[in-house]
């Protein structure tokens, strides 16, 4: 365990600067916040620059995870030579990429609640869709972040396996890797099989005062994207154990 925690730490030293200019980033956002909230008639449109920032989190992971490896790419010998699994290895840079999308977005969370209270009462009809919209969009921001993450370390992974065996046609591969699964995934989520298989366990969720229609959820689909995650992790780390050679 404490090799491990030795490697996480490694992988936040790697990643501390982006991290730390990510939450100056975010201060801008709030004061770009705090700015439209002074010269807007509608006060919800204050909070535009914080949506914005709260999507562009789904970025974080894959970035994170993106200036790692091009840092391990720089010593490739001594990575792959490590006693760890590859999936220790991996894991660390996700986890890190994790705690500080969290920590982020935790941060924007507690700066949106300190500009809405002095504000309470003219958000009062719309404070209980705010609160749940945001227990449903940031779970599933931290889901497509680290979806994205673990397909760059596939990508990475495929890009080093075969560069010493095509060099640069190596790109050709990756680019085919980014189109044909997307391809292959938006056809299987067209049929009757994927909504059979994903369509169970279904919740409604309403929110009147954004005008906007009920949106449904289900945990077949959760499952469904928890397994292709796993999956390819899992495939990520054989290929480096096996495949992957300096």
């Amino acid at each position: 365990m404490s090799a491990w925690v030795a490697l996480f730490k490694k992988d936040f030293k790697l990643t501390r600067t982006i991290f730390f200019v990510g939450l100056i980033i975010n201060l801008l956002f709030v004061m770009l916040t705090m700015y439209v909230g002074k010269i807007a008639d509608n006060t919800l449109l204050m909070f535009i620059p914080l949506g914005v920032a709260i999507v562009f989190h789904i970025f974080y992971v894959p970035i994170m995870v993106f200036i790692s490896l091009r840092t391990e790419a720089n010593q490739l010998h001594l990575w792959l030579h490590n006693p760890q699994p590859a999936s220790r290895l991996m894991l660390s840079k996700i986890v890190n990429g994790l705690i500080m999308v969290v920590i982020s977005l935790s941060m924007l969370y507690v700066m949106s609640g300190l500009l809405i209270e002095p504000k309470s009462n003219s958000f009062e009809p719309y404070w209980t869709d705010i609160w749940n919209s945001s227990l449903l969009i940031f779970p599933h921001v931290i889901m497509i972040s680290t979806m994205i993450g673990v397909c760059v370390l596939f990508l990475w992974t495929l890009f080093q396996f075969f560069k010493f065996r095509i060099g640069r046609w190596s790109w050709l591969v990756v680019i085919g890797a980014i189109i044909i699964p997307n391809w292959v995934t938006s056809l299987f989520e067209s049929t009757s099989l994927y909504r059979l298989v994903t369509n169970w366990g279904g919740t409604t969720y309403t929110f009147p005062s954004f005008s906007i229609a009920p949106i449904q959820l289900y945990t077949g689909e959760y499952l469904y994207n928890f397994i292709i995650i796993i999956g390819l992790f899992i495939l990520t780390a054989w290929i480096i154990d096996n495949k992957v050679e300096v």
